[in-house]
């Protein structure tokens, strides 16, 4: 007597569900259904869950980020629009005004015109702090601003060399 065994997979597996009880076939079927809900959740509804979540926190730091942008932006145009118009007077002379006011006129050289625009002052000696009201001086009062500044420290404390180049 001869048998024919099962060639195939599918019909293996045919054959030991067909050897089950009906209650064996129940809990496997539950158990089988428990573990795909249960590889699912893990496989996708939990990273799904755990990036919308970290999605919502990105989202609220960037509203606040985009607020505060927006504020800024609206205090550079209020700066913008609240700065003083370039006075049409001579340059020449609101860089010599300036000078005499801070007394500084002795510690810089001549004032030189480089072109229509730009005006250099070489200073041997000044103090920084006095360099700097200077330059904040001429952009609040004249319009006048500086271009470049070349700045080397002397030995003296609080002293520099400086080079700078003017504009209106």
């Amino acid at each position: 007597m001869a048998t024919a065994l099962p060639v195939g997979r599918r019909e293996r597996l045919a054959q030991w569900w067909s050897l089950r009880t009906r209650p064996e076939r129940t809990v496997i079927a539950l158990g089988g259904t428990a573990l795909v809900l249960a590889l699912l959740w893990l496989v996708a509804w939990d990273p799904m869950r755990r990036d919308s979540e970290r999605l919502s926190r990105r989202l609220a730091e960037q509203r606040i980020a985009l607020a505060e942008a927006r504020r800024e932006s609206d205090a550079i145009a209020g700066l913008a629009r609240g700065a003083p118009a370039a006075s049409p007077g001579d340059a020449r002379a609101a860089i010599e005004a300036a000078l005499a006011r801070q007394n500084l006129k002795s510690a810089a050289g001549a004032v030189d015109r480089l072109d229509d625009q730009h005006w250099h002052v070489a200073f041997a000696g000044v103090a920084f702090d006095a360099l700097t009201a200077l330059l904040e001086g001429l952009q609040r009062d004249s319009g006048v601003r500086a271009t470049e500044v070349s700045v080397t420290g002397r030995v003296e404390p609080g002293q520099v060399r400086a080079d700078v180049t003017l504009t209106r």
